[in-house]
């Protein structure tokens, strides 16, 4: 039996599945065995790869029908023998040392669940060349030491601390963290982050690569997206405690992202009757450009103020397991943010 499984899906990636196959073989760590997960039953590109390829370590999964990338991702989270689990996306890859690493700082930290690395990101060009855009993900030192985030982090009121490209989970209680199906995908990391056993840890070294790819799965809706974001805020703020000079700097920092995230805390505030302190710190040219914003896409402002209406499976996800990691790192003292 292998120390770790690592699941491979792909989907149509012919020019980039090559690049991430030869980043696994590259492992220092080579105790290891690998699922490659084909999502388009008539593509025979995947496993003529993994015939040319010949090891013995990688096996090969053809879905009999598309399943998506969100049900695809569903697959890794399920019971195994191996002691750990990983994800290598087909647009991604790792550095040699990306295994041993992990795995050694998992030892290190014995009652740590997931764990994940730092990712340095790579520009697909119109010409197919990858450009290196002199960015990680994570500003970090490459000498700061690993660092633990429980629950509670303000970065998890609308997204996720963990990249799924660069994780190493225990597989004790990977089936939990399995999200609802009709998740979408640009959705995933931030819902599947709820399900975790907290704290989880984060490695600030480079051993991953995040590539910003010319096409994606993911979805562009504004309306979709929207209303995650509503959702995934609402059940932050409906559960977690916030002071009020946080939530003063919550609003500051949504005014300066681009595009402005104040319009998410209007929505929240608006349908949560849990949430109506969030009004309190917004500014009257909040108001007139969350007002022009319903003016201008009437349509999408009112399929984001009914997000819980078109979405009452993965708000009641949400709202549960929100509720749960909370009070989980209540009994630990977070006291809020």
């Amino acid at each position: 039996m292998a120390v770790c499984r690592i699941y491979l899906c792909t989907y149509r990636r012919h020019n980039l599945l090559p690049r991430a196959f030869k980043s696994l073989l590259a492992q220092t760590f080579t105790d290891w065995v690998c699922e490659l997960h084909n999502d388009d039953p008539e593509d025979t590109f995947p496993k003529k790869l993994v015939e040319e390829i010949a090891d013995t370590r990688i096996s090969m999964c053809e879905h009999k029908h598309n399943l998506g990338p969100t049900r695809t991702f569903n697959l890794i989270f399920q019971e195994v023998s191996e002691q750990f689990v990983s994800l290598l996306e087909d647009d991604n890859w790792w550095e040699p040392s990306f295994l041993a690493k992990m795995i050694g700082v998992m030892e290190q930290f014995p009652t740590i669940h997931v764990a994940w690395a730092n990712m340095h990101f790579w520009q697909e060009e119109p010409n197919g060349n990858w450009t290196d855009t002199g960015r990680n993900i994570w500003n970090r030192s490459e000498t700061d030491p690993p660092e633990l985030f429980d629950w509670g982090h303000p970065r998890q009121i609308f997204g996720a601390l963990h990249s799924n490209g660069a994780m190493l989970v225990r597989a004790q209680f990977i089936k939990h963290y399995v999200i609802p199906e009709e998740t979408p995908f640009t959705a995933a990391e931030s819902f599947r982050e709820r399900t975790y056993v907290f704290p989880i840890l984060f490695v600030p070294q480079v051993y991953a690569n995040f590539a910003i790819t010319r096409n994606t799965s993911r979805s562009d809706s504004r309306a979709s997206w929207g209303q995650m974001q509503t959702l995934l805020a609402a059940s932050f703020f409906k559960h977690v405690p916030v002071k009020e000079k946080t939530l003063h700097q919550i609003w500051h920092e949504a005014r300066s992202q681009v595009p402005k995230s104040t319009g998410t805390l209007f929505f929240v505030a608006l349908i949560f009757p849990e949430c109506r302190q969030l009004i309190k710190h917004a500014t009257i040219i909040d108001w007139v450009f969350f007002i022009g914003f319903c003016i201008k896409r009437p349509v999408t402002a009112f399929q984001i103020f009914q997000s819980v209406a078109f979405n009452p499976k993965l708000w009641d996800f949400l709202d549960q397991q929100t509720a749960r990691v909370t009070e989980q790192a209540q009994q630990r003292g977070f006291r809020g943010i």
